[in-house]
């Protein structure tokens, strides 16, 4: 029992190194709480006439719409 467990963490650990880390594309400002906070672009699209970013930390890498920063260094 225990080699396997031992074998799953060493499988786990070594399927880590497969996700790539993606660069920032640009930056986008978003006000948090009261306070400009500069948050990392990983991606840029336009879904129904909206542009949407995928906003890093702190909007956990999803899509959000372009309205929720007050200005961005995003080209589209």
């Amino acid at each position: 029992m225990r080699a396997i467990i031992l074998s799953l963490a060493f499988l786990v650990a070594g399927c880590s190194s497969l996700i790539e880390p993606q660069d920032p594309v640009c930056e986008a400002v978003a006000m948090i709480g009261g306070q400009h906070t500069t948050v990392h672009i990983y991606g840029v699209r336009s879904v129904a006439n909206q542009t949407q970013y995928k906003a890093g930390y702190p909007f956990n890498w999803r899509w959000v719409s372009k309205g929720n920063f007050v200005s961005s260094t995003c080209q589209k």
